[in-house]
């Protein structure tokens, strides 16, 4: 290595390395380039990182995912990308690492932990797409798992312990769903068929709205029988939320029913243990087959609880509050129309105007 450094590749490989020194230290790594013009150009600017201390680390050693066996064999996180992202979503107070868990599951299932940072390359992140979506899994699915490696990536750059990141391209979600529950029908149906320690909880959602894990993780000092107000603090957004349940019969009556029947510290509970996300969905599975109603989402109780307030005259902004939709655009995502009232505009404009009298 003479001078600034050098660029070359690898016997059998068409991609260009770097191979530099900087305070004394001798530097290699993969440029993830075809072009030596531009790996040339990279060299330069690694150089330049490194003297001025924005790059401290090694980028070739930066990994998806670094495990160490515990005193019990288990394999335990101590480092690589996926370490920096559940590290922040502590810090941050996030309530949903369990979304980055999965996340993170399938994107090494493909990858392999120990795949560098830097050979994961814009085309690789393509083929994963293909293999996610190919796999039947939905776009905003694949779009949420990407997202979490992109964030990876950022937080080992705001750590200076890599220079760049490949460009992500989240597959276009084409259309939001618009399932929803006819309360004459399909709910009871559904009501009949669910487990008994599950039907609180998803009467629960169909009144309020709420998220899954707002409701499922609901505990009793969020409950205010006296002020007669719902409480939560812990939300996806991170703002506090109230819903007043006095004016509201059926909800008061399903939370005092659910305070006789207490045990422990949640609202809906499972032998004092909040019920398990995998209890809830294989629940919910059986009963919408048994109910007819395959394909139904627990999500859907979002999107239908939304519909019913509209159509009982709550504006969008009061509704955006009570369930905790933070902008309209993700408001209007849900595709929440009042066909009714739609159906009244569309008579006011072909009913015939009444004749006019002498």
């Amino acid at each position: 290595m003479r001078g600034a450094g050098r660029v070359y590749r690898q016997r059998g490989s068409e991609i260009w390395w770097l191979d530099y020194g900087v305070h004394g230290v001798r530097h290699r790594e993969s440029s993830g380039l075809t072009s030596k013009k531009e790996a040339q150009q990279l060299l330069r600017q690694r150089i330049g990182d490194r003297e001025t201390g924005k790059i401290i680390g090694h980028p070739d050693r930066v990994v998806l995912a670094q495990y160490v066996k515990d005193e019990n064999g288990t394999d335990k996180l101590v480092g690589g990308l996926r370490a920096l992202v559940e590290r922040q979503y502590v810090l941050d107070g996030r309530k949903s690492i369990e979304r980055v868990h999965e996340a993170f599951q399938h994107l090494e299932e493909f990858f392999g932990p120990e795949v560098r940072a830097m050979q994961i390359t814009r085309s690789r992140l393509d083929s994963y797409a293909q293999h996610r979506l190919a796999a039947g899994r939905a776009r905003a699915t694949v779009n949420n798992e990407l997202a979490q490696l992109r964030r990876g990536f950022r937080l080992a750059i705001e750590a200076g312990l890599l220079g760049s990141m490949p460009v992500f391209k989240l597959p276009k979600v084409h259309n939001a769903r618009c399932g929803f529950l006819d309360g004459e029908h399909d709910f009871p149906a559904l009501m009949v068929e669910l487990a008994a320690d599950l039907r609180p909880l998803i009467h629960f959602l169909y009144l309020t709205g709420w998220r899954r894990d707002e409701a499922r993780l609901l505990r009793w000092t969020n409950v205010d029988f006296e002020g007669e107000v719902l409480t939560i603090t812990e939300t996806k957004s991170g703002e506090p939320r109230v819903f007043p349940f006095g004016t509201a019969p059926e909800l008061k009556q399903l939370l005092e029913a659910q305070w006789g029947a207490r045990d422990g510290l949640y609202v809906f509970h499972r032998h004092g243990s909040p019920i398990g996300v995998g209890a809830l969905r294989s629940g919910w599975k059986r009963a919408t087959k048994r109910a007819g109603l395959d394909g139904k989402l627990v999500h859907d109780l979002r999107r239908t609880a939304a519909r019913d307030m509209r159509r009982a005259g709550l504006a969008e902004s009061d509704i955006m509050e009570l369930a905790g939709w933070e902008t309209r655009e993700m408001f209007k995502r849900y595709a929440i129309k009042d066909e009714k009232a739609l159906a009244a505009a569309v008579a006011k404009r072909f009913t015939p105007a009444p004749a006019a009298t002498a």
